[in-house]
């Protein structure tokens, strides 16, 4: 039987760990037989027993050095079995010949064979046959030796057969507890190995998703500064609009475009909390919210669509308007209707989807919300219900469809990150009915108070590269009477602001030149070599995760506006500068 690499390596160890104990034996009868005899009796046992034990060595420490050679357990087991009968053999005839030529050395010759039985038998086995070959040979010669001196005496015989099966016992049982420590020793090392491969692999896969959320997270700063550039332009040109007077229909569509853009920087804002939601680290943005305006806006933004391919959009609410004002999370509620109505969009052929609310009073002030969406599509079969909300997992209607597999997971996260739950049934009229079911406290929505029309003719250093954002930026402020300065790089925002006269500088972060960051950190820096006082600085930047939001506080800024700019942070930042 062929043995692994660890069984030789295990074997030839032990082995060799026993060498000490057995050359020690061979001395002792080497220095007993050189002072009862004649010193050529002791050179020759000496010799014989030395070269046996260099071969042997050879043997064991070639399989320990080399256990994964070709062969090697076959040359462990087959060297050893003989050079283990050899060994036993030549102490035997050794005794026979001592005890035949020197008649008056038999004690020292029965204990001489009595104590080579218990060394040899006592050793390292690789087999029942290097067992057999330790044992038999001193058995006999100390039978023959009983047999010789004392054959008229049953007693002693039968005193010396015991004492020679006494030693082969507890030496079997020492060879079978030396095999199973070789076993376990073997399977705790195969184990092991496999323990460490399982531990490379984990830390390779660790590495691999570290590298892969690096680079997650450097792609999606990326998108939210490149797409929040646009938006910021779009949705501050609605803030400016808005304030115009214009027809009913103008009017109208300035409000449809507004609504359009909100939505998707919530959704931007959803996908870049994408991460946080899939840790479970989210935490929900609450504030009143009127559920009710909500899901109209949204069917007022997607009606469009839903024309286009042919099918009906319809919302229907029930409750009590003043049920429907609730403390939530806006945004959540608005990407898991968007994303139900979106794969509603795709999977019905043709007829009617419906978006269905009803708000439920409870106890005190706690409002049960379920929300509905409806489709006319294939349905979900009921063994794949709960699948279609785990991460990548579809139907093959929505792989069809061209779905990914994220949006009813994110649903599902953001539905539970609520406390509530998401489901799917079948439609009244066949498709799905995927329904929501929110805990809700009532709120109130305070009136929106208009911002001053003007703050105290503040002067404002704006730096921005781009060319729309500038223009954008001198519409806004100028709503508020403050005079702007802009300038297009960092370094040109450092060197204006040496001139006095500025009551506040609005930073850019990504710009050419240098970035706002490193302005800031040189602005400071002046201020504090040349005395000067300190000046307000805000970014006003797209790149708003939590790490750089810390960046730039370090740095030195007193606060962060992020784009799209909103009209009300805007305005608290010039009022809070004012009052200073």
């Amino acid at each position: 039987m062929v043995k692994s690499i660890e069984h030789v390596r295990a074997y030839a160890t032990r082995y060799r760990d026993l060498f000490l104990i057995r050359l020690l034996s061979v001395l002792g009868i080497f220095g007993i037989t050189l002072w009862l005899a004649p010193w050529p009796w002791a050179i020759s046992f000496a010799v014989i027993q030395s070269v046996l034990y260099v071969l042997l060595w050879r043997v064991v420490e070639q399989a320990r050095l080399h256990p994964e050679a070709p062969g090697a357990w076959g040359r462990l087991k087959v060297f050893t079995e003989s050079l283990t009968f050899g060994l036993a053999m030549h102490a035997a005839v050794f005794v026979l010949a001592a005890w035949k030529l020197e008649p008056d050395l038999l004690p020292q010759s029965i204990m001489l064979i009595a104590g080579n039985l218990m060394v040899g038998a006592l050793q390292v086995h690789v087999s029942r046959l290097s067992f057999a070959a330790a044992v038999v040979p001193p058995s006999i010669t100390m039978m023959i030796i009983g047999w010789g001196e004392f054959g008229d005496n049953a007693g002693v015989l039968a005193g010396i057969v015991l004492f020679i099966l006494g030693v082969i016992g507890a030496a079997w049982r020492q060879a079978t507890s030396d095999r199973d420590t070789v076993e376990l020793y073997v399977d705790l090392t195969q184990r092991s190995g496999e323990l460490r491969a399982a531990l490379e692999d984990a830390r390779a896969g660790r590495e691999a998703a570290e590298r892969a959320n690096m680079a997650k997270s450097r792609f999606l700063a990326m998108i939210s500064h490149e797409v929040r550039t646009p938006l910021n332009v779009i949705l501050g040109i609605v803030e400016v609009l808005r304030r115009k007077r214009r027809g009913k229909e103008e009017a109208g569509l300035v409000e449809d475009m507004g609504d359009a853009g909100g939505m998707l920087l919530r959704l931007l804002n959803g996908a870049l909390d994408l991460s946080k939601i899939e840790s479970g680290q989210s935490e929900p943005e609450l504030a009143p919210v009127d559920v009710r305006a909500l899901l109209a806006a949204v069917a007022r933004v997607w009606r469009l669509r839903s024309e286009e391919l042919g099918l009906t959009l319809e919302v229907d609410c029930h409750g009590a308007p003043e049920d429907f004002v609730v403390a939530t999370d806006a945004g959540r509620i608005e990407q898991v209707v968007i994303n139900l109505l979106s794969n509603a969009l795709k999977l019905t052929p043709s007829g009617v989807i419906r978006i269905r609310a009803m708000a439920l009073p409870r106890d005190g002030d706690t409002v049960a919300l379920r929300i509905e969406v409806e489709d006319q599509g294939p349905g979900v079969p009921p063994a794949q219900r709960d699948r279609i909300f785990q991460p990548f997992e579809q139907l093959e209607a929505g792989r069809a469809a061209g779905g990914a597999g994220l949006g009813l997971a994110i649903c599902r996260a953001n539905v539970e990150g609520l406390g509530g739950r998401i489901g799917v049934t079948d439609g009244l009229t066949g498709g799905a009915l995927f329904h929501v079911d929110l805990p809700a406290s009532r709120a109130r929505i305070a009136e929106a108070a208009a911002p001053a029309a003007e703050v105290r003719a503040l002067s404002v250093l704006a730096a921005e590269d781009h060319e729309a954002n500038r223009r954008l930026l001198s519409l806004l402020l100028a709503q508020f009477g403050a005079k702007v300065t802009l300038v297009e790089n960092g370094a040109e925002a450092v060197a204006a602001a040496r001139a006095d006269g500025f009551d506040l500088i609005l930073m850019d972060v990504m710009m050419p030149v240098m970035d706002g960051v490193q302005a800031l950190t040189a602005i400071r820096a002046e201020e504090a070599g040349s005395g000067r006082p300190r000046l307000p600085v805000h970014m006003l930047t797209a790149n708003v995760f939590d790490e750089d939001v810390a960046r730039y506080r370090a740095a030195g800024a007193d606060g962060v506006l992020r784009k799209p700019i909103e009209i009300e942070a805007l305005h608290a930042a010039l009022a809070s500068v004012a009052a200073d």
